[in-house]
């Protein structure tokens, strides 16, 4: 766990502030991510709390206070601080994020799913879902991941890449009929996509692609009679 949040930490220890904190906030939240980068987690916390003192609105804070309790195997008080985090700032990715894992790491599989469900609804484009879903797997968090590029799928019906990519999971995971049904679900969002027919083919389905609609082209003489009456 600890090497978990440790490698989260690097990846992300970009100096995380919030519109409208205080100046006082925005320093000590500033100090306690140097404390957390040294692995000194009770003196970040000492810090952290200090900053909330100072503005308890500040979701940054709020977030960097639930990363070390949940490094010192703290799960409550780190789910209670993301939460505030998330409420404080719903558009802060990396504390909804945080949210939503450690309800999974604490049993609490429901609620999680509920999270995500609800930080999903304010995403808008596929490119945003993907690597919220690649996250998931990577914590073998399939129920997620699922969703997410369910979610994706819904936000741009034409696009089969997040379908094609469920596709390819469910036949690693051994499910081919819920595979072959992702794949026909992509083919008609988008019949062209490359490849897409052709792996039908191989399992044994026809497929036809429809041909692109011909737009009709006048003549020179109907566009000269056209220009005229114009």
């Amino acid at each position: 766990m600890v090497a978990y949040i440790r490698n989260t930490t690097i990846l992300i220890l970009v100096l995380i502030v919030c519109q409208g904190c205080t100046f006082d906030a925005v320093r000590l939240n500033r100090r306690a991510q140097v404390y957390i980068k040294h692995n000194q987690y009770d003196m970040a916390k000492k810090v952290l709390t200090e900053s909330l003192e100072s503005d308890y609105e500040n979701s940054a804070s709020h977030y960097w206070l639930g990363l070390c309790h949940e490094t010192l195997n703290d799960r409550t008080n780190a789910i209670w601080e993301y939460e505030l985090a998330v409420r404080f700032d719903p558009a802060m990715d990396v504390a909804q994020m945080a949210y939503i894992k450690a309800l999974y790491r604490n049993k609490q599989i429901d609620k999680s799913i509920e999270a995500t469900n609800l930080f999903l609804e304010h995403k808008d484009a596929a490119s945003e879902f993907v690597p919220l879903a690649e996250s998931f797997f990577r914590d073998q968090m399939e129920q997620h991941a699922i969703l997410t590029y369910l979610a994706a799928a819904k936000a741009e019906p034409h696009n089969a890449e997040p379908l094609m990519t469920l596709a390819e999971h469910f036949f690693t995971q051994g499910n081919d009929e819920k595979a072959i049904d992702h794949l026909i679900l992509a083919f008609k969002a988008d019949p062209y996509y490359p490849g897409l027919a052709r792996r039908l083919g191989e399992l044994g389905f026809r497929v036809d692609i429809p041909q692109p609609k011909m737009f009709y082209r006048p003549s020179e003489l109907e566009q000269d009679i056209t220009n005229i009456e114009i």
